[in-house]
C-alpha cells in the first residue's frame, strides 16, 4: 500500500505543479476575490429570489427577469469570468484524461 500512496502523491503533486492548474487556482482567486464579481453574484441571488416570490406578477416578474439576464450577461462577459471557464474547461478535460488513462 505505501507504493500506491506515495504514487498518489505523486501525481497530485504533479498535477498541481501543471500550468493549466496553476493558471485556473490563479484566476479563481482573482474571480473570488474580485469587488464587481461579488457585489454582481448578490445581486443575481437577489434578482432570483424576487423572481421567484413574484412569479404570480407577470408584469414585474418580466421585469425582474429582463434586469436579471442584463446582470448574468455582463458578470459572464467579464473577462476575469470568461478566462475562468476556459480555464475550468481544460482542467476538466485534463482530468477526464488522467482518468481514462487510469481506467
Amino acid at each position: 500500500m505505501p507504493k500506491l500512496a506515495k504514487a498518489l502523491e505523486d501525481v497530485l503533486t504533479n498535477l498541481n505543479n501543471e500550468p493549466v492548474v496553476v493558471e485556473f487556482e490563479k484566476m479563481r482567486t482573482l474571480v473570488k476575490n474580485d469587488t464587481f464579481l461579488i457585489k454582481t453574484e448578490a445581486q443575481l441571488k437577489m434578482l432570483q429570489q424576487k423572481m421567484t416570490q413574484n412569479v404570480l406578477d407577470k408584469a414585474l416578474h418580466a421585469t425582474l427577469k429582463a434586469e436579471y439576464e442584463s446582470v448574468k450577461k455582463a458578470y459572464d462577459e467579464h473577462p476575469y469570468v470568461i478566462n475562468y471557464n476556459a480555464l475550468l474547461n481544460d482542467v476538466n478535460e485534463l482530468l477526464h484524461t488522467i482518468k481514462t488513462i487510469i481506467e
